[in-house]
């Protein structure tokens, strides 16, 4: 390299850590967070893999399915390729780029009937380089490697979201499946109770009156069936769908017809706690460091741009010959905006308001964040008061029942009375089962509210994913895409 050159690269490297705009320091969130949550959670840490609390080894087998092959999650994946990706072209400028160059040519040329042919043969080598003064490429490409970074974050959201999505649903099968029993005992407790009024009609000891109420009673509860049913049926192709795969026959042997145990409340932390805990706030505290380097990348715009260039020709007269001639040559150039109608200055502004406004939101962020825990753990508290209450007034429908009908049989009372009384134990005993589930969801809410590391473990698909399409008639050879 000639003199120069050296100078001009020595000089370069000694400016390129300046940085026109310091990053800052911020708090994290603007607002104070409180020292704690206004309640108190458990003594236990919940599992690792928070599902695996409610100790069912299906739900535990069905959340690593839909984990492996659900396919949100491997398009946030495909995001994450597609940013880290975009961060190495972003940042590629940082360093030199070196091309080689060659061409050829035959010429012809005819002078006073003479004809006379020349060839000529160049290759050469070249090297181009904005250098970074003020860091404005090198702010640029941190900038986007906090993106891909925060597209990393986004995929363990992603999968956080869908564990709870495929416990909800999971619950909700369960809860189908048990409802679905408790509603066939009551059939046969109602189509015994029509079995004793229809032998009484036969009698001569009742009216047919007393027959048709109670025929009314039993198909008023075959008809909770088809809606269990369908709930059964939609929330297992749902799971299906979670999982990767088209809706099918859901294998009922493996659902058990009730619910898991509650577990006990887990130890919760401090609000400040999310901010770890949570990939969806450090995705949004990524993108908020992000907007801070473009900041100062678009204040660098503003400034002189320096670049080199180098290259070096080898020429030969002929195809065959070697070259026997070469030409070097370096430049460089230097450009100072002066006047632009305020474009610069304006993106400046306008990277400013992004780093306000991701700010904002990262902080709305976690205050829903927050929220999310207070709110399950106060549900869950209000969920178990009202199990309790149904408790209460099963007992007291079960009293209720056995006087109505011991009131019948003395003639005392209507038999209506002992259809309300059945009707008011079976509305609660099918309330009690939805009740509980309804419980369980809010303390899958809270474990998802809480966050976790084992996202961290997961590992990017195989990008191998192969399309066929039918070249032809049924049985003939598909062609890949």
């Amino acid at each position: 390299m000639t003199r120069p050159a050296v100078t001009i690269t020595l000089a370069a490297a000694l400016m390129i850590a300046c940085n026109p705009v310091k990053i800052p320091t911020r708090r994290m969130p603007s607002v104070q967070p409180s020292v704690a949550y206004t309640v108190q959670g458990g003594q236990l840490a919940a599992p690792h893999r928070w599902w695996r609390a409610f100790g069912d080894d299906t739900l535990n087998a069905q959340v690593e399915a839909a984990i492996g092959a659900n396919l949100d999650l491997r398009q946030s994946w495909a995001r994450l390729r597609q940013a880290a990706a975009q961060a190495r072209i972003i940042g590629a400028p940082v360093l030199p780029e070196i091309d080689f160059t060659s061409t050829a040519a035959r010429t012809r040329t005819e002078a006073d009937s003479d004809v006379t042919y020349g060839s000529s043969w160049v290759a050469g080598f070249g090297l181009s380089w904005e250098i970074d003064l003020w860091r404005k490429i090198a702010n640029r490409a941190e900038a986007a490697v906090l993106v891909a970074r925060a597209s990393r974050q986004d995929v363990e959201h992603t999968a956080l979201v869908l564990s709870g999505s495929v416990t909800d649903t999971w619950f909700t099968i369960r809860e189908q499946a048990n409802l679905i029993a408790v509603i066939e005992d009551q059939i046969d407790i109602s189509r015994k109770l029509l079995e004793t009024v229809e032998y009484r009609y036969a009698n001569g000891l009742t009216d047919a009156l007393q027959v048709y109420q109670q025929r009314q009673q039993l198909e008023g509860v075959r008809a909770q069936l088809p809606q269990a049913r369908s709930r059964l049926e939609t929330s297992s192709n749902a799971l299906f769908v979670l999982q990767g795969r088209a809706p099918q026959v859901l294998d009922e042997s493996m659902v058990e017809a009730t619910l898991p145990i509650l577990p006990p409340l887990p130890t919760i932390g401090t609000p400040a706690d999310l901010v770890e805990a949570r990939p969806d706030l450090r995705a949004a505290r990524d993108r908020l460091a992000a907007a801070d380097h473009e900041v100062a990348s678009a204040v660098a715009t503003m400034l002189p741009t320096l670049s080199l260039a180098l290259g070096y020709d080898f020429n030969s007269s002929s195809f065959a010959n070697p070259f026997n001639s070469g030409m070097s040559s370096i430049g460089g150039s230097l450009l100072q905006p002066l006047f632009d109608n305020d474009r610069r200055g304006a993106e400046v502004a306008r990277q400013r308001a992004i780093v306000q406004e991701r700010l904002d939101a990262f902080t709305q962020s976690f205050l829903s964040a927050v929220q999310e825990v207070e709110d399950a753990i106060d549900r869950e508290r209000n969920q178990i008061d009202l199990l309790d209450d149904i408790d209460t007034q099963l007992e007291l429908a079960g009293r209720q029942l056995q006087a109505a009908r011991t009131s019948y049989v003395d003639g005392v009372a209507e038999y209506l009375d002992v259809i309300s009384a059945v009707q008011t134990q079976q509305s609660l005993q099918r309330q009690q089962v939805t009740a509980y589930k309804q419980l369980l969801t809010y303390r899958a809410s809270l474990y998802r509210a809480l966050g976790g590391t084992w996202m961290s473990e997961l590992t990017p698909p195989p990008m191998g994913v192969e399309l066929q399409r039918r070249a032809g008639p049924p049985g003939e050879e598909e062609n890949e895409v």
